[in-house]
């Protein structure tokens, strides 16, 4: 490898169309802060840092001063290590409370380590964990809960591409009558051909969150994401629905994590490297779960183009058997890993594998 002359950050300013929400509010703009590593020969590793707002523990604005403060000799040493070696000076580098700023950082040294030695970035990360081909990573599709008719719309288009699993969103407080239509009609329609998954993102009230699952549990669902704020492990135990872990893993260590998966009988954990860390701690937190025999999600968090790749190699490197979250939207256009038949598909471009 040539030597690293410096890091350089760079503001974009996305539109989420159509806009994207969850039980406690909506996204229309996204903030991307894109990071480009410069050697002689010019761009040689591409990362991003976009913290969700009202999702990420931390903001866009700590990511860049973090950021903006790694000295130009500490870029240089970067040079001519090993992967393991680079995320552990990434985490030197990054505090632990900015951990969108530690993923772009992480992504852009592997991106160019990668591209050097000809490989996709993927192929990079340790060896995983799980036995399922390599070849191909399956995709789970947003759908809109509220709106019966429109959802069973996009589930047909999404079918036709190829994709079998859906996510939709619940509450706040309770299932609402549309959405309970929503996951009726989908289906009655579809029967088991589809798997589909909800994500209260800890909105449904305590008083009636069992009752909520009971009724979830008529429509087969595949997994409940975080029904309730702060919940104990022993109160998940009883769930008649699987359910997973999302907001509650992040700033939470491996032994608590533990602790949640086993008590709770979790089933699954979603992993977004944005709002965790990045690779290493994604890849730490999937191998506690597969030792514990539940499985690995990897999502994204509304990212631009360079995260939603860096988390679709992430996808590619564990082979869950679980569909990830990642059906890019359209402000994550012209995807790489490219996508064939509701799949993604391992690339063999080097790197990210994305544009300039």
């Amino acid at each position: 490898m040539t030597g690293l002359t410096r890091l350089e950050l760079r503001r974009v300013e996305l539109d989420l169309d159509p806009p994207q929400s969850n039980a406690r509010g909506t996204w229309t703009r996204r903030t991307a802060l894109l990071l480009e590593l410069h050697g002689p020969s010019g761009v040689e590793g591409r990362g991003e840092a976009s913290p969700l707002p009202e999702y990420s523990r931390d903001d866009i604005d700590g990511c860049e001063r973090a950021l903006a403060s790694i000295e130009p000799e500490q870029i240089a040493a970067l040079d001519r290590r090993p992967v393991a070696e680079l995320l552990a000076a990434a985490a030197a580098l990054v505090p632990a409370e900015l951990p969108a700023a530690r993923f772009g950082l992480e992504t852009a040294l592997l991106d160019r380590a990668a591209r050097w030695t000809g490989r996709p970035l993927f192929q990079l990360l340790p060896e995983p964990i799980a036995t399922v081909a390599a070849s191909q990573a399956p995709l789970c599709a947003l759908l809109p809960s509220g709106e019966p008719g429109l959802a069973r719309e996009r589930a047909r288009a999404h079918v036709r591409a190829g994709i079998t699993t859906f996510k939709l969103k619940l509450g706040p407080g309770d299932m609402s009558g549309p959405q309970a239509a929503t996951l009726a009609g989908l289906r009655e329609e579809f029967g088991d051909r589809i798997a589909l998954r909800v994500d209260a993102n800890r909105s449904l009230e305590r008083a009636t969150w069992a009752a909520t699952l009971a009724r979830l549990a008529v429509y087969r669902v595949e997994l409940v994401e975080e029904p309730l704020e702060r919940p104990l492990p022993e109160e998940l135990a009883g769930s008649p629905c699987p359910i997973a872990l999302d907001e509650s893993l992040q700033g939470a260590d491996l032994p608590a994590i533990e602790r949640w998966i086993v008590r709770g009988r979790v089933r699954a954990v979603v992993l977004k490297p944005t709002a965790l860390g990045g690779f290493q701690v994604c890849l730490q937190i999937a191998r506690l779960a597969a030792e514990a025999g539940c499985d690995a999600i990897v999502s994204h968090a509304l990212e631009g183009p360079i995260g939603w790749a860096a988390c679709a190699h992430l996808a590619l490197a564990l082979r869950s058997p679980r569909a990830a979250g990642l059906w890019p939207l359209a402000h994550q256009a012209a995807p790489s890993p490219p996508i064939t038949g509701g799949r993604l598909s391992a690339p063999t471009a080097p790197g990210l594998g994305t544009s300039p």
